[in-house]
């Protein structure tokens, strides 16, 4: 089985990694990656990464539904993102395998400064418009589909396996602490000065990142098994879809994956709309929503890195089911301050779903397919975003609490079916 991927061997001390698995419960275990010099520097750049990120999540959000003011415009720019990602993102995979990985993401957050630099320019000459962000969102999700797999690939190269589940966890743990933080002060920013400095903003903080990952040691990409040699670029890829589908545990990861993806996380992207919709706010409240959902995020986070590595399976589900209850519990109030509550326990389940998912599949892959699993479950962020552009043309029609509602209910029944249907998912640790 994949776990043979143990072998891989990190920059960090896997006694060390070794030793502090074996302490039970919480403690400082929660940061033993941390120890790491080379994951410190590789998580500052992980945390450069998601400020931006998540600071463009909002004003890309905020300046379109001010320009146009449809939720369905919402879902094309959306999908204008995800549409190169779902096509390109398994090539991402094939990349990471082949080629060092250090020096593909180096690359791919260049390119979004760049990005991000012409989208600030045009904001100060006044001159963006609608198109002009479809644009730059189908850039950035090239760069994000061929980047992405070798990012989420290096962390067992970083730290080896022993730290790999606490690594991950930490690395949930930054990505919400910057949706904690970046969303708020974008749509202070956004309020005080402008659109343009946000984005100016989001193009210092992907050059940091190109800077930080200097630091971490650039690791060849895996030898083939048992000698064999190298396939070519597509060979490779269909070896790699061949893998996931032959691999039972493999394959019901990734469907795990994808439908709590699906379910569980457009209505992101549609909070512009539904804040100002639905409590008559704007983008500073937009903001502090989305910090309060990373807030929980980042709580449940530290708790999947100082837990040991028992009943994850389970655990996965249990977030799903969390993620549902709340969902649909927000749904059902026009009051904001419930909703910011509510966002607290979905923020709570996305990072114990996406730090259990991931470990999981980290945990089981053979290394030789690390990147192709891992540009695999990377487009489940492409299918979120088709299902942005689905569920807001349906708000259009229904209204948007009512689609959320639906969405939560939906993902209890579907998470609760598999609960009982798959024991094989249940019982991974």
């Amino acid at each position: 089985m994949a776990q043979s991927s143990s072998t891989v061997v990190g920059s960090g001390s896997a006694s060390a990694g070794t030793a502090s698995a074996s302490r039970p419960g919480f403690s400082l275990r929660t940061f033993d990656s941390l120890q790491d010099r080379n994951f410190r520097w590789f998580f500052l750049a992980l945390l450069g990464h998601m400020g931006a990120m998540n600071m463009q999540m909002l004003v890309r959000g905020w300046l379109t539904y001010d320009l146009t003011g449809s939720y369905a415009k919402l879902g094309v720019v959306a999908l204008a993102q995800a549409m190169p990602m779902l096509g390109l993102s398994v090539f991402g995979g094939v990349l990471a395998d082949r080629f060092p990985k250090r020096r593909i993401v180096q690359t791919g957050q260049f390119v979004s400064a760049i990005n991000a630099t012409v989208v600030a320019v045009m904001l100060f000459s006044d001159v963006l418009v609608f198109w002009h962000l479809i644009v730059a969102s189908v850039a950035q999700g090239i760069v994000m589909a061929l980047m992405m797999p070798s990012r989420q690939a290096m962390i067992p190269e970083v730290v080896g396996m022993d730290r790999m589940m606490n690594a991950v966890a930490l690395n949930s743990a930054g990505m919400n602490m910057m949706r904690l933080l970046a969303p708020g002060i974008g749509g202070v920013l956004i309020g005080v000065f402008g659109a343009g400095i946000v984005y100016s903003i989001m193009a210092s903080l992907y050059m940091s990142c190109v800077l930080f990952l200097f630091k971490v040691p650039s690791t060849p990409a895996a030898a083939p098994l048992n000698g064999a040699p190298r396939k070519g670029g597509f060979a490779d890829l269909v070896a790699g879809l061949k893998y996931i589908r032959t691999d039972r545990v493999m394959a019901v990861l990734l469907a795990m994956n994808f439908i709590t993806s699906m379910l569980a996380m457009p209505y992101l992207m549609l909070l512009p709309g539904y804040v100002e919709d639905v409590y008559n706010l704007g983008p500073e409240f937009l903001g502090l929503m989305i910090t309060v959902s990373g807030g929980g995020a980042l709580v449940g986070a530290l708790v999947i890195a100082s837990l040991p590595p028992a009943r994850r399976g389970l655990l996965l589900m249990a977030s799903a089911i969390l993620i549902g209850l709340a969902l649909t519990a927000f749904a059902s109030t026009d009051m904001y301050v419930l909703g910011l509550v509510m966002m607290v326990f979905v923020g709570l389940g996305t990072a114990g779903r996406q730090a259990l998912g991931q470990v999981l599949i980290h945990n089981y892959v053979e290394n030789e397919y690390r990147g192709r699993v891992m540009s695999v479950y990377m487009t489940q962020f492409s299918v979120m975003s088709l299902g942005v552009f689905v569920i807001g043309l349906i708000s259009e029609q229904f209204g948007v609490q009512a689609v959320f509602a639906a969405l939560g209910l939906l993902l209890v029944a579907v998470t609760t079916l598999l609960l009982f249907t798959m024991p094989r998912l249940r019982r991974l640790d």
